[in-house]
């Protein structure tokens, strides 16, 4: 299969989860104008090795992509050219790094860097009972939640709401809405707990799962404010 991905510009590709909150929670909580220092600094993603920037306003996933195609596929596309040593693709700032596997075959890498969550209108950050809850409005009174807890030797574990939440475990704790969806569509829910419910939510691991463990690592101050 032949696989262009280093062809694009990357997209970010935002999934709606399936319950949405009608406010910004904790509700009794007062919106941070940083993320606190215990948050901030590097991380590795165990799951593929990609790394997360937190710094006091944001937070950022760099990866690297490495790949390996053939040199008729590259000027077959006019966004596409090979110039000496490197590759020159439309809508990218940086030239890509190519080397020569023979007279048919390159291969090379590309940094692709998304941003998470950046402290601005719409994006919400409050503190609860140890945990960084991360706000980030969807729509008017749909907001997706989700969290940072801190670990031992100051990793992180983000968790949030996705498809793999159990819907009855959250009936169960708090009144849940309908939101119209288009035919086809996966069912979606609104929820407005009480911080008596929002804290039994939080503690559900079927409602708020588990997406990432995040180790620190020391890059002695790249890439941070």
């Amino acid at each position: 299969m032949r696989i262009f991905i280093f062809f694009c510009i990357v997209i970010v590709m935002s999934c709606t989860p399936p319950v949405v909150f009608d406010q910004a929670y904790p509700s009794d909580q007062e919106d941070l104008k940083s993320i606190p220092k215990q948050y901030q600094g590097a991380f590795i993603c165990e799951s593929d090795s990609a790394l997360v920037i937190i710094s006091d306003s944001s937070i950022t996933l760099h990866r690297e992509h490495y790949f390996n195609t053939k040199i008729k596929y590259v000027e077959e596309r006019e966004e596409c050219k090979i110039v000496d040593d490197k590759m020159y693709v439309s809508g990218r700032l940086e030239c890509l790094p190519i080397s020569m596997v023979n007279d048919s075959m390159v291969r090379g890498t590309f940094q692709e860097t998304d941003t998470l969550f950046i402290m601005e209108q719409g994006s919400v950050a409050r503190l609860y009972n140890g945990h960084l809850v991360i706000n980030q409005k969807i729509k008017h009174r749909e907001w997706a939640i989700s969290l940072l807890s801190p670990e031992d030797g100051g990793d992180l574990t983000y968790k949030s709401i996705t498809e793999k939440t159990k819907i009855k475990n959250v009936a169960k704790v708090t009144h849940t809405t309908d939101i119209k969806v288009n035919k086809g569509k996966k069912p979606r829910y609104k929820v407005r707990p009480t911080m008596k419910e929002f804290d039994e939510l939080l503690t559900d691991d079927k409602v708020f799962i588990e997406c990432e463990y995040l180790a620190r690592v020391n890059l002695e101050g790249l890439f941070l404010n």
